[in-house]
């Protein structure tokens, strides 16, 4: 899965959250006959993030064993980075970006390192 689509992901989630939260301090959110709970759109966004994860997993491989599991795991993280920045939390975000970044950069180096 290349980098683009971590990006939209990304992208994706942070519009949802900010769109909503906008939604939600507008003035058309004050009518008392409408509940807004932006928390509910963090759960829809990680059921819809686990969804497209699950996608990425589901393509065994002829040895049995399951091929996709990074990229769902990374879609799904990357998914927490847009949230954050939809919410404000541009720190968090970046803490959170590193932290993949450094991960999936030791595995990589890791797996390479014990296939040698």
């Amino acid at each position: 899965m290349g980098a683009l689509h971590y990006v939209l992901v990304a992208i994706g989630s942070a519009a949802l959250m900010t769109v909503t939260l906008n939604f939600a301090l507008s003035g058309m959110a004050e009518d008392d006959a409408i509940s807004i709970d932006p928390t509910r759109l963090i759960q829809g966004i990680v059921g819809g993030i686990g969804f497209l994860g699950a996608g990425a997993i589901m393509s065994p491989s002829d040895d049995g064993r399951l091929k996709g599991v990074r990229s769902g795991a990374a879609i799904w993280a990357v998914g927490s980075i847009g949230i954050a920045c939809g919410l404000g939390f541009l720190k968090e975000a970046a803490f959170i970006s590193a932290l993949i970044f450094v991960v999936l950069n030791i595995f990589d180096w890791l797996h390479i390192r014990g296939n040698k």
